[in-house]
């Protein structure tokens, strides 16, 4: 094979090599793309949380007031057997609310556990992503270095 068939040849592969770069690119792009969807999603589920920490701690502080409430009722509800079932009925009430509330800590949990997992395939993504392209450019730059050091030989 002549130098110039050589070259040429060379040249083809060259070109071989820059449409995959770019393909990869794009699909590296795309993946970024979808990433930061994954990051917005994650983004808006902590918002979520933390109005749900806030709405929890709301809740808290009502419970704490009405404890307090019982017990001054407790001191008049003594003296009428009427009422004392009327404070045990709101105290029944107010323990299904914390098993409501504590359900839903449990979901909670659960979700955030579900996230962690998530949020770490993304970062093992990433770790994948950047070992990718330093290959991709490590072998790109060789391929730049062969050409020039052909072009320099055949000058």
């Amino acid at each position: 094979m002549t130098p110039d068939g050589r070259l040429d040849r060379i040249e083809r592969i060259a070109k071989l090599f820059a449409r995959a770069g770019r393909r990869v690119r794009r699909e590296v792009r795309d993946q970024d793309d979808k990433i930061n969807i994954l990051i917005d999603l994650h983004l808006q589920n902590e918002e979520r949380f933390a109005k749900n920490e806030e709405r929890f701690a709301r809740n808290e502080e009502r419970f704490a007031r009405n404890e307090e409430r019982f017990a001054r009722q407790d001191e008049r509800f003594a003296r009428q057997d009427a009422k004392i079932e009327m404070i045990l009925e709101l105290q029944r009430e107010t323990e299904k609310r914390f098993r409501a509330n504590e359900e839903r800590f449990a979901r909670t949990d659960e979700r955030m556990a579900r996230t962690d997992e998530r949020m770490a395939k993304t970062d093992q993504r990433f770790v994948e992503l950047a070992a990718s392209r330093a290959e991709t450019d490590r072998r790109f730059n060789a391929l730049i270095d062969m050409l020039r050091e052909r072009r320099n030989d055949n000058a």
